[in-house]
């Protein structure tokens, strides 16, 4: 008897950029879990999150050592602590098998179906006892059916014969225009309203890899968080970590300012600014994945602070700054974190029900106050609509808005454009840039997908 629980499917993307103080995050087989090759904090209590990995391992060596009885216990005590961790329920629903307990195998499974993805349990071994029984078999079509495309979004347009890895994008009202933030080549391209795109800011080394973009028309800024990374041109391991803000004129694309992101002494951590909002009083704020911090630019600052640390920070991905202030952030195997920037008081906001809100990269405000979510960490892939109480403080309602299109293969940073859409980019690319040390790839298209968010109101009938 054994349950491989290391069995990975390793995305190149949260290798270069989810890189954080508790190992590399990684994606089980179908990328329906999330797992950590270590589990252990450097300090503070582990988050239900790891605790529940670390649970999980720990069963998968009970498995290992044929002890069934330790395994299922294990197990049982890391679904109670995260539900809605998809690979806790595959293994726990493995665990009833090995203990002979195959209807409360197919309960777990079902679980599973209920949150929406996808795992290939019928290629299994660990199912072999029950993969006759007809209840698995319609377990198995079940998960199948959450692998059929949803929603009515569509791709706006491809970014063709692009050689760069096109990670962070941001749209231009008063001109129509999209920006977007290249790793690879260490820049910002432009797509004028003809479909031309051009490069925005010069050739060169003046920025690092180009993550996410925030744009501010008063000042006539482009915020770009840039950071230092494999697929990046250029990059030596003794830049492992570097990271910066980068102020980008809009008209000329000149590079103001450069804020770094200042180590400390003894500081090893692989930062890396992936994702940025701006505040309503211009604070710019900035997620770490490879650091449990979140930095930020106070109006008229001069250099990047770091606002808050907390164990509860595993892999920092989108951020939303909320009418009141609050920052809605997402941690790739935690869900959604609550931060309260008056007091600094961090909490996660607790997932509904048959909902998984893990796995979620690009995070963006709404029009009407809704979050919407970049979910690529879960099969299939998935946009969310996520409401909030008024207060913040809980999840009201999750949609899937779009779920499985082959077009939207990676789904990663996004905003809202025209008509209060959704645009988000489908597919970076980043399997391109595995091990290539950092070269260009071949001209390629990327498309960049559109899903509509407001329903257009029926004509009045006298």
């Amino acid at each position: 008897m054994s349950t491989d629980l290391s069995a990975v499917a390793v995305r190149p993307r949260p290798a270069s950029r989810r890189l954080s103080q508790f190992g590399r995050l990684i994606a089980a087989v179908g990328g329906v879990g999330l797992f950590f090759e270590s589990a252990s904090l450097s300090s503070g209590e582990p988050t239900p999150a790891l605790q529940a990995i670390q649970l999980a391992r720990e069963g998968a060596q009970a498995a290992a050592d044929n002890d069934p009885a330790t395994y299922l216990a294990k197990l049982q005590a890391a679904a109670a602590l995260r539900p809605d961790l998809p690979r806790i329920l595959v293994n726990l629903a493995a665990a009833y098998v090995a203990n002979r307990q195959n209807q409360e195998a197919i309960s777990a499974l079902e679980r599973l179906v209920a949150l929406g993805v996808h795992s290939p349990i019928e290629k299994s071994p660990e199912f072999a006892a029950v993969r006759l029984l007809p209840e698995f078999q319609a377990v198995i079509r079940k998960l199948a059916a959450n692998l059929y495309p949803k929603g009515s979004g569509e791709v706006a347009f491809s970014l063709r014969e692009v050689t760069g890895l096109i990670e962070g994008i941001a749209w231009r009202e008063r001109t129509g225009e999209f920006y977007f933030g290249d790793v690879n080549d260490r820049a910002v391209w432009r797509r004028q309203t003809d479909g031309i795109l051009k490069r925005l800011t010069p050739p060169g080394d003046g920025l690092l890899g180009v993550f996410g973009l925030a744009l501010e028309e008063a000042a006539g800024t482009l915020w770009a968080a840039t950071s230092a990374v494999p697929a990046m041109r250029g990059f030596t391991p003794e830049q492992d970590g570097t990271a910066a803000l980068a102020e980008i004129d809009l008209s000329s694309g000149a590079i103001r300012r450069t804020f770094p992101l200042e180590r400390r002494a003894g500081d090893q951590q692989s930062h890396v600014l992936g994702d940025l909002a701006l505040g309503a009083d211009g604070t710019v704020w900035l997620t770490d994945s490879g650091g449990p911090v979140i930095w930020r630019l106070p109006p008229g600052g001069a250099a990047l602070e770091p606002f808050i640390e907390s164990p509860e920070f595993t892999s920092l991905q989108g951020i939303v700054v909320r009418a009141n202030g609050t920052l809605i952030v997402a941690d790739y195997p935690s869900g959604l974190l609550r931060i309260d920037t008056a007091n600094r008081n961090v909490r996660r906001i607790e997932t509904p029900p048959d909902t998984t809100l893990v796995g979620i990269d690009g995070l963006v405000a709404g029009p009407g106050g809704e979050l919407l979510a970049l979910q690529n960490g879960t099969r299939p892939n998935r946009v969310l609509r996520i409401e909030l109480d008024p207060n913040d403080e809980a999840v009201a309602a999750v949609t899937v808005l779009e779920s499985g299109h082959l077009t939207m293969a990676a789904p990663s940073l996004g905003c809202i454009a025209a008509d209060g859409a959704l645009v988000f980019i489908g597919n970076a690319g980043w399997t391109r840039f595995e091990d290539n040390g950092g070269a260009a790839s071949q001209p390629r298209s990327i498309p960049i997908f559109r899903t509509p968010l407001l329903t257009p109101k029926k004509p009045h009938k006298p």
